[in-house]
């Protein structure tokens, strides 16, 4: 991570994916502060409760189920675990099978596995525990907020103007968006705040994969157990 400026502050926010892809890190690096956006909807087929990973034949998912019936407007902090599924055991047997002759494998498995048997309620809880573990394997220091610690859930508030209500109140001097923000931050409101826009352009390396062709955008587990030096 190159040197910050000592009045400069630079804020990303991201909703706390599940085990994420390694861009989610590379723009965690480039950042003072990591806000994970916990406080807003639940999307169902999303990235929230599920990732994918490479296999023979191509890639797959893994997933956490959750209840979600009748809870259409639920936030993600909210979000329940639906361990009536038994679903520690195909869940872990997929990273088994598929991983189990990359380099890394040995190192990572068994704590991964303990992650996952821990019966947690809270999907996010799964989530902040394996960005951690991804986060200290690729020696990440940048410090991470949950949003819902920063600011009370006001569903009037959303969008851009959530984005700014976050970084105005961490003194951010700089938000560090994603490239989808250009077509929803409201740049005049983050200029009255005196807080200025980056995008984050992120180009996916290749790396070594047991598979071919090269499969990109998988989550970092993938990264993680095929990388011998895994930094980003």
């Amino acid at each position: 991570m190159e040197n910050l400026s000592k009045t400069k502050k630079i804020i990303a926010i991201q909703q706390p994916e599940h085990f994420p892809w390694i861009g989610f890190f590379d723009k965690m690096t480039k950042s003072c502060q990591y806000v994970l956006l916990d406080n807003v909807q639940f999307k169902k087929r999303y990235f929230e409760n599920r990732n994918k990973i490479r296999t023979t034949s191509g890639s797959d998912w893994i997933c956490i189920p959750v209840k979600s019936k009748g809870k259409f407007e639920q936030l993600i902090q909210e979000v329940q675990v639906d361990h009536s599924q038994l679903w520690q055991s195909k869940y872990l047997n997929k990273i088994y099978y598929n991983y189990k002759k990359t380099i890394n494998f040995e190192k990572y498995f068994e704590k991964i596995e303990k992650i996952i048997n821990e019966k947690k309620e809270l999907l996010v809880e799964y989530n902040l525990e394996l960005i951690n573990f991804v986060k200290f394997i690729l020696g990440i220091g940048t410090k991470l907020t949950l949003a819902s610690e920063v600011v009370a859930y006001d569903e009037k508030i959303r969008g851009s103007d959530l984005i700014l209500q976050i970084a105005d109140k961490l003194h951010a001097t700089i938000y560090f968006s994603g490239p989808a923000g250009r077509d929803y931050l409201k740049g005049d409101t983050f200029l009255a705040a005196n807080i200025a826009i980056e995008y984050h352009n992120y180009t996916h390396p290749t790396y070594p994969q047991l598979h071919q062709p090269f499969i990109s955008h998988l989550s970092s587990l993938d990264y993680v157990m095929n990388m011998e030096s895994a930094n980003i």
